[in-house]
C-alpha cells in the first residue's frame, strides 16, 4: 500500500481526545471525516512535500497523488489548490502503488520542473516529465522526454526496448535519409545522407551505435562526417569534416526519431529536427 503522511481515521481519533480533554480551539466537530477548523495537513492524505521555484518565487507545496493526476496544494493550514497535473494515461493499481515525484530543473532556466516516476517491481521505470512554461505560468507535458518509450517494443516483446531498424527522413523537405541497420542484439550501423543541393551532400557513417541505459536511445562515439561533392559526370570527391564524432539517436513517445550531435559547431545538428519512419 502507498504510505500516507496522515490518515483521516487517526485525525478523527485525535480530535476526539482533544475534545474530551478540553484542549485546542474548540474545533472538534466532524464533517464528512474532516476536522472542521483544523489544519488540513493533520487529516489530509499527503504523499510528499516539496518546494517549487517558479519565476523567482519559492512556493512550498503538499503533493497528493492519484492514478490519473497529481494535486499540488499550498503547504499551509487552509487547504488551497495550487496546481493540478493530469497524467498522459491512467496508471494501473500496481503502478500507482510505486508512483513517486521529483522536483528538478530539467531545462536549466532556474524554474522547477516536475517528473513522475512510474513503474512496478518487475518493469523498467518510466518518467513522465512536465516542463514549467513561464509564458503561460503552468506545467506542460514533455512527450519527448517520456522515458523510456512505452509504445515501442523489441522483437521479443520486451517493453521499453526500441528496435531502431528502418529508414527515416525529415518530414518537411525530405532532403535527409537516415538508414539504421541492426548488426547484433545491441549494436547498430547508421548512415545519414543529407542533400544540400543537386551536386553536394553531407554524410555521416556510424558503425558502433549501442543502446543507452533505458533502451530507447542509441549512443555513438565513432561518427565519420564528410562533405561529398559531385561533378557533371557523377563522380564525387569527399572532404573530411571530423571523425570519432559523438552523440545519440532517440525515439520519442510519438514514434519520431530524434538526433542530438555533440559536434554541433561542425555539423549543425542541434536536435531541433525530428525524423519520421519511412519503412522498417
Amino acid at each position: 500500500m502507498k504510505i500516507k503522511i496522515f490518515t483521516k481515521l487517526f485525525a478523527i481519533g485525535a480530535a476526539c481526545v482533544l475534545s474530551i480533554c478540553g484542549c485546542g480551539n474548540g474545533a472538534s466537530d466532524i464533517t464528512d471525516g474532516e476536522v472542521v477548523g483544523a489544519d488540513w495537513r493533520t487529516w489530509g492524505i499527503i504523499d510528499d512535500y516539496g518546494t517549487l521555484t517558479l519565476d523567482g518565487t519559492e512556493t512550498d507545496v503538499c503533493v497528493c497523488l492519484f492514478a490519473d493526476r497529481a494535486e499540488l496544494y499550498y503547504d499551509r493550514e487552509n487547504q488551497e489548490l495550487f496546481k493540478t497535473i493530469e497524467f498522459p494515461e491512467k496508471l494501473s493499481d500496481e503502478e500507482y502503488e510505486k508512483l513517486s515525484i521529483e522536483f528538478i530543473d530539467n531545462t536549466g532556466d532556474d524554474n522547477t520542473d516536475i517528473v513522475f516516476v512510474v513503474g512496478t517491481e518487475n518493469t523498467v521505470d518510466r518518467r513522465f516529465s512536465y516542463i514549467y512554461d513561464s509564458d503561460v505560468k503552468d506545467f506542460a507535458y514533455d512527450a519527448f522526454s517520456a522515458y523510456p518509450n512505452p509504445n515501442v517494443v523489441d522483437d521479443s516483446g520486451e517493453e521499453g526496448v526500441v528496435d531502431f531498424t528502418g529508414r527515416y527522413t525529415e518530414p518537411d523537405f525530405g532532403r535527409c535519409l537516415i538508414e539504421i541497420t541492426k548488426e547484433s542484439e545491441d549494436s547498430y550501423t547508421i548512415v545519414v545522407n543529407w542533400s544540400n543541393s543537386a551536386s553536394d551532400e553531407s554524410v555521416w557513417a556510424i558503425t558502433g551505435a549501442t543502446y543507452g541505459e533505458y533502451g530507447d536511445e542509441l549512443v555513438y562515439t565513432d561518427a565519420l562526417h564528410y562533405h561529398r561533392t559531385y561533378d557533371d559526370e557523377g563522380n564525387y570527391t569527399d572532404e573530411d569534416i571530423y571523425d570519432n564524432g559523438t552523440g545519440r539517436f532517440y525515439m520519442t513517445e510519438g514514434g519520431m526519431l530524434g538526433w542530438e550531435s555533440d559536434n554541433t559547431e561542425l555539423d549543425g545538428i542541434d536536435g531541433d529536427v525530428l525524423f519520421e519512419c519511412l519503412d522498417r
